[in-house]
């Protein structure tokens, strides 16, 4: 499974609400958080994602998150 379809996964299936880039990477594994944000950061350009400033539900600070719009 490619990295983009794990972190795809993550956010829709395991992380229903708004995750910030840290926290997926932590989560994933990922050395960088620039390897979560870049895939982030396309998926939030797809009408399944939003991507915004938020709270992430994770680690409770005020940073860019995303969410699945699919319902």
């Amino acid at each position: 499974m490619l990295v983009a379809q794990r972190v795809n996964e993550f956010i829709t299936s395991q992380h229903p609400a708004a995750v910030c880039d840290k926290c997926i990477c932590d989560a994933m594994g990922f050395m960088s958080n620039a390897h979560s944000a870049q895939i982030t950061g396309a998926l939030g350009t797809t009408s399944d994602f939003e991507r915004e400033r938020g709270i992430c539900a994770t680690c409770k600070n005020d940073r860019t998150v995303i969410r699945s719009v699919i319902k």
